[in-house]
């Protein structure tokens, strides 16, 4: 599974001999993220969003371009084709249930679907080093993508955890007066 951070990142450092649009993109979105800032969704949690979006079209898009590698058939063996299976499936269903709750929590706000998508941010890191695991053993090529997923999705657990602006747009539902210690107007 692939965020769009890991997937600009990955595209960013390709060994190709043109240079990719990935820096203008990654700077528009953090120009957006941060005139944003003073709105409950705005600033990091903005980004978190940006990404998760994005990470899921590059996941059809990947997904699509490689649609073969899902095939029995492009395996040495039944056995090969289970652990990649295990090492892809997991991640695929965990990201789609953290943009459909991610979808949910923009209009509903309530700290309990907060919760639920915390957990599966968390089993997306720990599913991310099971791949890593098994794609070490069998399929090494993949080891630094799943390694470039486990990152940024640990650091957004870390944010969902840790973020003062998490806490006040969906607990304590007072980001429009907390905002004003926050992020003073200038």
């Amino acid at each position: 599974m692939l965020s769009f951070c890991s997937a600009a990142f990955w595209l960013m450092y390709s060994s190709s001999s043109t240079t990719t649009p990935t820096l203008p993109g990654g700077i528009l979105a953090w120009i957006i993220c941060y005139r944003a800032r003073r709105n409950q969704v705005g600033g990091w949690l903005l980004f978190f969003y940006w990404q998760l979006y994005g990470g899921l079209l590059m996941t059809v898009v990947f997904f699509a371009i490689n649609i073969q590698s899902y095939v029995l058939e492009n395996f040495d063996s039944g056995k090969k084709f289970a652990f990649f299976l295990m090492s892809v499936l997991p991640s695929l269903i965990l990201y789609l249930a953290q943009t459909a709750v991610g979808t949910i929590l923009l209009s509903v706000r309530a700290w309990d679907l907060l919760v639920l998508l915390r957990w599966l941010v968390g089993a997306q890191v720990v599913f991310g080093i099971i791949s890593i695991a098994i794609d070490a053993n069998y399929f090494p090529d993949n080891t630094a993508l799943n390694l470039l997923t486990v990152i940024p999705a640990s650091l957004w657990l870390a944010y969902l955890f840790r973020s003062v602006r998490v806490k006040h747009v969906f607990k304590t539902h007072d980001w429009e007066m907390a905002v004003n210690t926050i992020h003073p107007e200038k």
